[in-house]
């Protein structure tokens, strides 16, 4: 079981730090009214106003602005930082928040996944369109999630699953027309059994492979899953004059 890394939180820090001095992302404050606790979520500068928000839902033990603490392990800060996306959600006027829940302690039990759900939705007009993206264990908060919620299901342009660690007892009924219309599945490709091939076969939908290991997925994925909310309510960016 994970305990609070200090060192993978003083990374993280320093991630979020530079996004903050980029203007690539910010932080909404919140406070957790079940323990009396503030805590933030990481947001692209007003996504609260866009037509579509996304809401990453990352793993566990990560915290918001990193996909991966086996990368940063690694030394592999930049393969984890979630800046790219920030970066190219503001692009295409897409909003993009990242929820925390490990921000107390590890949440394996997944509670506070989805109490900081709750807390976002709420913020996000009734107008507005929603999307999610669910890496590792928060794809299996998402889809528990959105079997439950028929109100936030029907507000959903699109789910998207990356290499999501899911249990082999699911309840789909309510989330079969989103799975077989507007998801995107990502899989790790060159390991034994990955996440994603395993998820294929249990919702029943296709998948789109990369090569690498699990933490590597967000980064290459991202190109892909760009595409998927500009089809579902997202801008191209405009090209560059004299390009």
């Amino acid at each position: 079981m994970f305990e609070v890394d200090p060192k993978m939180d003083k990374i993280v820090g320093r991630v979020v730090a530079d996004m903050a001095a980029m203007g690539v992302a910010e932080k909404r404050g919140y406070v957790d009214e079940r323990v009396g606790k503030e805590y933030w979520n990481l947001i692209t500068p007003g996504a609260f106003e866009r037509g579509v928000v996304v809401i990453a839902v990352l793993g566990y033990p990560e915290r918001a602005g990193v996909w991966s603490y086996t990368l940063l392990g690694q030394g592999r800060v930049d393969e984890s930082s979630m800046e790219a996306y920030f970066r190219e959600f503001g692009k295409h006027d897409i909003g993009l928040v990242a929820i925390d829940p490990n921000v107390f302690g590890p949440d394996m039990e997944g509670e506070t996944f989805v109490y900081q759900l709750d807390r976002v939705v709420a913020d996000i007009g009734a107008d507005q369109r929603l999307g999610f993206i669910g890496f590792s264990m928060g794809g299996k908060i998402l889809v528990d999630y959105l079997g439950q919620r028929s109100g936030v299901r029907d507000r959903t342009a699109g789910l998207v699953l990356i290499d999501p660690t899911l249990p082999h007892r699911l309840d789909l009924a309510n989330i079969r027309r989103l799975l077989d219309n507007d998801t995107l599945l990502i899989a790790s490709e060159g390991e034994v059994c990955s996440p994603g091939e395993i998820a294929s076969a249990l919702l029943g939908i296709d998948k789109i492979s990369f090569g690498g290991i699990h933490g590597e997925m967000p980064g290459k994925a991202l190109g892909e899953i760009v595409r998927f909310y500009e089809e579902r309510g997202g801008r191209k960016p405009p090209a560059c004059a004299g390009g």
